[in-house]
Parts: C-alpha cells; sequence; structure tokens
C-alpha cells in the first residue's frame, strides 16, 4: 500500500483507493500517519478532534473511528490491518517506501549531499523530484484540529525550505534567466518571503533587470510595514544598496553565449486547480474545442482563439477556466501566461499595468518597457507571434481593457473570464455562459466538500438545499465547508434555515469563506446609474413587466429615456435575467444577488414604488 499526505490525504492499496469514509475518521488517519510507526495517544486524539472540549463519549468515539480506518485499509489490501492497539494509543506500521513524506525527505538528502560533493546538477534534479511530490497543501482534503494544523505548517516549513533551497542551487548552476517568472509568483504568493525575495533581487540583476529587483524589494518592504510593523532585515537592505551602487553585476556571458538565441523556461503561470472540481463537462468541452489550435478544416486559419467565460458572481467563472487551461496545456509548449485584471478593492487594473506584467513574464527588463498602451501592446504581438501560448485574463472589465492584451497569431489562445459577455471583441470569439450548476452537479460538489458519505444520507434534502442557492458553486461550497466544519450540523438543519430569505445569505458564513460579503460587494463596480436601476428593481414586486419598469423609474433617481441602455447592460453583465412571457420580456434579479443588496441599507432607504395589482408580469 502507499500513503499520501503532502496534498489530499490518499491511500492507494491492491483494490484502489481506500481512505475511510468519515471525514474524522480520515482526520485520525492522517495524525497517526504523519507520526507512522510511533505511537499517538488517545489524548492527542481526542486534542485533535475536539481540542479542548471533547464529548462525554470521546473515548468510544474514537475507537469507532479506529475501527472505520482498520476496515478501509483491510479493505485496500489482502494483508492484515495497518493500526496497532498500544498502551495508551494506537500505532500505523508503515514499511520503507509506502509514505510519500518519507520519500520527500530522502530525496532532500540526496540532495544536500549531492550539493556537498559539488554535485548541483544532481542536487537540483533531486529537489525538483522532491518537491514534485507535493499535490498541494499537506492533508488538504481533511478537517485539521489544533495538531494536524501545526503539522501543517511544519511540513509546509520544509516544503519551502526545499524550495529555496533549489532555487539556490539553480542560481549557482546560472539559470537565474530561467527562474525569474517562477521567482515572481512565489514572491507575490508569499509577500513576506524575505528569503525569495532576496533571491529574485539576485536572479534579476544577474539577468540585466536592475528595476525588477529594486521593484521586488519595494514590495516586500511595503508589505512588512503594513502588515508586520517592521523593515527588511539588515541583510536584504545591504542586497539593495548593491543593487543601487552597481555593486551587484550581471552574470558575464561567454563570447559564445553571447551569439546564441536566450531560451527562457516557457512561463507557467496557471494558478492552482481546484481539487474538488466538479461537473462543467460540456462548458469544458465547450472551451477546449473553442481554445485549441486552428485546424486544417477551420474556417478562419488566421485569427487568435478567443473565449469569452461570462457569468454571474459565484457561477465558478475562474475555477472552469482554469480546469479548461490545465486540459489545453499540453497544446500549448510555448507556455502559458494568467493574468488577474482587477486589484482587491475590485477596481480594474489598468492595460499598461497588465501588459508590463505580461512582459515581464517573457523576460522582458521593465527599464526598458514603453510607457505608451499601443507600444506595448505592439512589444507583446510581437514576442507573442513566435509562441504557442495560452493567456488567461481572469475577471475582464471592459473591451478596452481586454483588446491591448490579445495576442494576434493562431498560434494562440486566450481564455477570459468576466462579468461581461464582452461584445466585439477581434479573433475567433466564442462565448460560453456560466450559470448555476445542475442539481446533481451541485449535490455532487456539496459531497466532495463536506464528505460523500454524509450526504448521501440525505441527498434529497442536499437537492433542495442547492436549489434554493440556484446551484450557484460559490454557495454550494460555502456550504459544504460550514457541512464540513460541524459535524453536528445536518443538510435538513441548513434547509430549514435557508427556506427563510432573512436566513439565507446568513446560513453561507462561516469562518472559512467570504461568500455573503462577495456576492453583496458585485453591484459597486457597477456605474451609479445601473446600480440605481438595480436597486428599483430589488423594491420592485417579481418579475416585473417592461412597461411597469419604466413607468417605476419615472418616480425614482434613474436617469430617465436611459432604460434600455441601462437595462440591457445590467442583462449583459449577469445582474438581471430577462424572460421572455406572453405579455413581453419581464426582469428579475437573481435570487441571492436579491437578498444582499436588499440588505444593503445604501439600497433599501426608499420606498419601494408603487405599481398597480396584476402589473407586473
Amino acid at each position: 500500500m502507499y500513503f499520501a499526505i503532502l496534498g489530499p490525504v490518499e491511500v492507494g492499496g491492491d483494490h484502489g483507493r481506500c481512505e475511510p469514509a468519515f471525514p474524522m475518521s480520515r482526520q485520525v488517519l492522517s495524525l497517526l500517519l504523519v507520526h507512522a510507526n510511533q505511537v499517538v495517544s488517545m489524548d492527542s486524539l481526542m486534542e485533535e478532534l475536539w481540542d479542548t472540549s471533547p464529548p462525554k463519549l470521546a473515548r468510544k468515539t474514537v475507537q469507532t473511528h479506529i475501527y472505520h480506518v482498520r476496515k478501509a485499509l483491510r479493505n485496500g489490501a489482502e494483508s492484515t490491518a495497518h493500526v496497532d492497539t498500544a498502551p495508551r494509543g494506537y500505532r500505523i506500521r508503515l514499511d520503507k517506501g509506502q509514505l510519500d513524506l518519507w520519500r520527500f525527505e530522502e530525496l532532500c538528502a540526496t540532495a544536500r549531499a549531492a550539493i556537498s560533493a559539488g554535485r548541483l546538477a544532481a542536487a537540483s534534479a533531486a529537489y525538483r523530484e522532491a518537491l514534485v511530490l507535493w499535490r498541494g497543501p499537506a492533508f488538504s482534503s481533511v478537517t485539521t484540529g489544533s495538531l494536524l494544523s501545526a503539522q501543517r505548517a511544519r511540513l509546509e516549513d520544509l516544503r519551502m525550505g526545499a524550495l529555496e533551497q533549489r532555487i539556490e542551487v539553480d542560481m549557482e548552476l546560472g539559470r537565474h534567466r530561467e527562474l525569474l517568472s517562477e521567482l515572481k509568483a512565489l514572491t507575490f504568493q508569499h509577500p513576506l518571503n524575505e528569503v525569495v525575495t532576496g533571491q529574485l533581487m539576485r536572479a534579476a540583476t544577474r539577468s540585466g533587470h536592475r528595476q525588477a529587483a529594486l521593484d521586488a524589494y519595494h514590495r516586500l518592504r511595503t508589505a512588512m510595514v503594513d502588515q508586520l510593523g517592521l523593515e527588511p532585515s539588515a541583510g536584504i537592505k545591504e542586497l539593495q544598496q548593491d543593487i543601487l551602487q552597481e555593486g551587484l553585476l550581471p552574470e558575464p556571458r561567454s563570447v559564445a553565449a553571447a551569439h546564441e538565441v536566450v531560451r527562457l523556461r516557457p512561463p507557467a503561470e496557471l494558478p492552482p486547480k481546484a481539487a474538488d472540481f466538479t461537473g462543467r463537462e460540456e462548458r469544458l468541452a465547450e472551451i477546449v474545442t473553442a481554445a485549441d489550435s486552428p485546424g486544417e478544416d477551420a474556417v478562419d486559419q488566421t485569427a487568435v482563439r478567443v473565449v469569452v467565460v461570462s457569468g454571474g458572481v459565484g457561477t465558478g467563472k475562474t475555477a472552469t477556466a482554469v480546469e479548461a487551461a490545465y486540459r489545453l496545456r499540453p497544446r500549448y509548449p510555448g507556455g502559458q501566461l494568467f493574468a488577474t485584471l482587477h486589484r482587491p478593492d475590485g477596481t480594474p487594473v489598468s492595460p499598461q499595468e497588465a501588459l508590463a506584467s505580461l512582459l515581464l513574464s517573457s523576460g522582458q527588463s521593465r527599464r526598458h518597457l514603453p510607457e505608451a498602451v499601443e507600444d506595448l501592446a505592439r512589444l507583446f504581438r510581437s514576442w507573442t507571434a513566435e509562441r504557442r501560448l495560452l493567456v488567461v485574463l481572469d475577471d475582464a472589465h471592459s473591451l478596452e481593457q481586454v483588446r491591448p492584451l490579445l495576442p494576434n497569431s493562431p498560434d494562440c489562445a486566450v481564455v477570459i473570464t468576466s462579468r461581461w459577455r464582452l461584445e466585439g471583441l477581434p479573433g475567433a470569439v466564442t462565448h460560453v455562459p456560466l450559470k448555476g450548476m445542475r442539481p446533481n452537479e451541485a449535490v455532487t460538489l456539496l459531497a466532495a466538500v463536506a464528505g460523500s458519505d454524509r450526504i448521501t444520507r440525505e441527498w434529497a434534502a442536499a437537492e433542495e438545499l442547492v436549489r434554493l442557492y440556484n446551484g450557484l458553486p460559490l454557495a454550494v461550497r460555502a456550504l459544504g465547508q460550514r457541512l464540513s466544519a460541524r459535524q453536528d450540523l445536518t443538510v435538513r438543519d441548513l434547509l430549514s434555515r435557508a427556506q427563510q430569505d432573512s436566513k439565507r445569505l446568513m446560513v453561507l458564513q462561516g469562518p472559512g469563506t467570504d461568500a455573503p460579503a462577495r456576492i453583496g460587494r458585485a453591484h459597486l463596480r457597477l456605474p451609479a446609474a445601473e446600480r440605481e436601476l438595480l436597486a428599483l428593481l430589488c423594491r420592485l414586486p417579481r418579475p416585473v413587466g417592461e412597461s411597469e419598469l419604466v413607468r417605476a423609474m419615472d418616480g425614482s433617481d434613474v436617469p430617465p429615456g436611459q432604460f434600455n441602455c441601462l437595462i440591457e447592460s445590467l442583462v449583459a453583465a449577469s445582474f438581471v435575467e430577462l424572460r421572455m412571457c406572453h405579455r413581453g420580456p419581464t426582469f428579475t434579479v437573481p435570487d441571492l444577488s436579491r437578498l444582499a443588496l436588499s440588505a444593503d441599507t445604501r439600497l433599501t432607504c426608499q420606498s419601494p414604488p408603487r405599481i398597480a395589482p396584476g402589473a407586473a408580469a
């Protein structure tokens, strides 16, 4: 058997995967595995499961979970159970090579020995093999208590240490240019890590990109002062001074190398995909087919392929686009670029800023980048013209923001996510709209987050629950996280609360999710006139016909004479649903958005306009 804890916890047996079905049983197994061949006391197991407040029958419950672990392991292999009862606790017995953590530690030791022997290439290869074992954060499929959380932090420190050492070895091998894209991503993922920032500063300077190095120091100092109230250490300050005084010179190149084309490692900037991604197979097939390189039978052989994945808040646009991008990755050996087109406060990133970021990923020096958008766009198109690249642009705000970011080569493809449909983009454009998931898909996602056995027992209630949230992945995932965090909470508990409009959003609120806030903030990115019309729609009966809505606008603050423009914009942005009935078009704000907007006092301070009985279609 093989046990893996460096990512989602997995157990591979003679008959396939055989993890225990119950979440707390997997939690017990995880604690045993991280202390494999050692006794884990009953007190430690109770502390992990219930912290300082174990129930009266805690010991009996632990024994039940040990039974489930043993049963799962017996079902997965012909051998006897691996869990032994010991005085005051339990021990899982593993042989050499059965645990991925042990393999990781063994490869890191091999790499350190290779460094001591001066075999840097072998050390780099060993570290790379060790880091490939990580499939995500340790125990990522398991709810962790205080003990497993501490172990997760310890293992993450080991991973980062191996990664930093591998980068250091690669720099010793002169691979500065190849490291730039990776180090840039790492500094954004770990903005307070001085080691990684220092490595980026040295690699950028050795590659002739002094400004990129100084920018990295500025980001580190800003983050440390804002978040910790501390200045960077003396060592990294000295590194900054060396760069300013040109004490750290670019890496010299041999005469032979000066005539060679510099070959940067292809960028690989896709964020991690969701381990529990579920469903959307039809939409994924549309994206992959549309974004694939033009074949011989394609109608237009010269246009860049563009796929716009659009939908309302919480429909899973980014997760779907990233999943599709991973499926497309083998078709684009030139690399994959990823750019988020909004800032944390929701404001859009300017085309200049987005283009500069994309060009830095290509190895360009910030110091030599032009300032004008058109000049940056021409440089980007020239660089992409010689490569088969996949570009993912996340959360686009407008046509004007996106147009300069498009390659013009038919060998490239672009996947864009946006609240808007972005009509009028150049290229071979395919629109893939996303709405809520089908009930069976949504329940499957709920089971992936909360535990399959638990949801299977209440499948009918789970179907009704996800319908109340229109199958929105954001809401379904938040519901699953609440269930996973509270073993005493049932699906029917959540359903009874969610059936009340006043409590439906509150049901999504948990310690690990900001789903209600995300839904509530979405309208703030709209222009003022559109927000006024949206507020008006929230105060009207549902659904409302076109003529009744126009009359209601006369007594509101919505600018007169702009009905068609405003309502079309709200429909295009997925804030309003348009339906046709026998009396003509009707308009409705989706339930969750309506509830979130109705709770906003800025939108509900006015009295609802009067509409004659029966006026709403």
